[in-house]
Formats: structure tokens, sequence, C-alpha cells
């Protein structure tokens, strides 16, 4: 029987179902900062592609079959709807695309880290809009730590803190991903605003 939801611990999507995934991704800097095009999958067939320009825009789909446009958004739609993003809120066909890049750059990114003996941490910022944050954080930097400090926590928090270099800013936190929960572990504490959510 499957689950009534599936949460994806990458992006903190929660999905009806996993028929939508990204398989490849492609990117490149340019001067207003890095543009991608990434591969998207419905039930294991090449539905078309996702791509950002790097100029600060949202991600968009393109189908790969000519007049597809309007029944594959139409799909995208349907499916964002019975999708809710880690603030729990209804996300848009947009920011369902990011989430979906988010889950394969960081699967991958685990798998090259796990193919060295390694583990992977990951920096989360908040954003922060007018008076406040907003409770948006997301991946500001990785980085890999071997088998013998991943086991070693303490020894983890205690080199990442006294780093100048690694030390969280004021709406950051460190993650290290444990492969035997499969799930993200805080290393450092999270912003006082966010100790709610614990994903």
């Amino acid at each position: 029987m499957q689950p009534a939801s599936i949460h994806l611990p990458h992006s903190g999507l929660t999905v009806p179902d996993i028929s939508y995934t990204v398989t490849s991704y492609k990117e490149h800097q340019t001067h207003d900062g890095v543009a991608f095009v990434a591969t998207l999958r419905r039930n294991g067939k090449i539905i078309g592609q996702i791509e950002n320009d790097g100029r600060g825009g949202p991600d968009i789909f393109y189908p790969n079959t000519a007049g597809g446009m309007r029944e594959q958004r139409d799909a995208l739609e349907a499916f964002a709807a019975r999708c809710t993003d880690a603030r729990g809120v209804t996300p848009d066909v947009e920011l369902l695309l990011g989430d979906l890049v988010t889950e394969y750059q960081t699967s991958r990114a685990i798998n090259r880290a796990t193919k060295r003996g390694n583990t992977l941490l990951r920096l989360l910022a908040d954003h922060e809009f007018g008076d406040g944050p907003m409770s948006w954080p997301s991946t500001a930097a990785t980085t890999e730590a071997g088998p013998a400090w991943a086991a070693d926590r303490e020894r983890v928090r205690a080199h990442l803190l006294g780093d100048p270099e690694l030390a969280p800013p004021a709406l950051g936190w460190w993650q290290v991903w444990d492969a035997l929960e499969s799930r993200w572990i805080d290393v450092t504490d999270r912003p006082a605003h966010l100790l709610t959510n614990r994903h």
C-alpha cells in the first residue's frame, strides 16, 4: 500500500507520489548568476526540461513535444496542488520545479561524498524580507566530512563554529546527512524563529 504522502528530505517538499523526478542537471555561470538546464521525467519518461537563465527569474518548464505545453502545464499544476512545501504551503509550479531540482542536486552530492567515504554537510540560511526573516531557508553551502568527524557531531560543531569561514550567519545553521535514518540532523543551533520546524 502506497503512503498518502511522501516527504522529500532535501527540499522539505511533500508530494502525493514520486511520478515527477529530475534525472540530469547541467549549469554554467553567467555574469548575473548560475543558469541551468535539468531533465524532468514523469513516471520514468522524459517530458521536457526545466531551465533557469541565471538572472533571478523563476524556473521554467519546457515540454519536449510540440503543442504539449498546455497539457503538461495542467498536469504539473494539478500535481503541485496536492503538494506542500517546507513552509506547509501549496507551492506554485515554479517552486515545485525548484524543489525537484534541489532533490536531484542534493542526492547527487550525497552520492559523490559517499563514494569518497565521506558524508555531506549543508549550511541552511533563512531569507529576510522587510522587517524580518521569512521562515524560508535554502541551502547556502555544502561541504564534506570524513566518517570519523561525522560520527562525532560535537567535534564537527566545534570546528564549524570555530572557523570564521564556516561559522553560520545569524539566520543560518549547519546540518549533517544521516544515511541510516535518511534525514538531515542539525549540527549547529537553528535560529530561534525556526525551532518549531525540525525538517
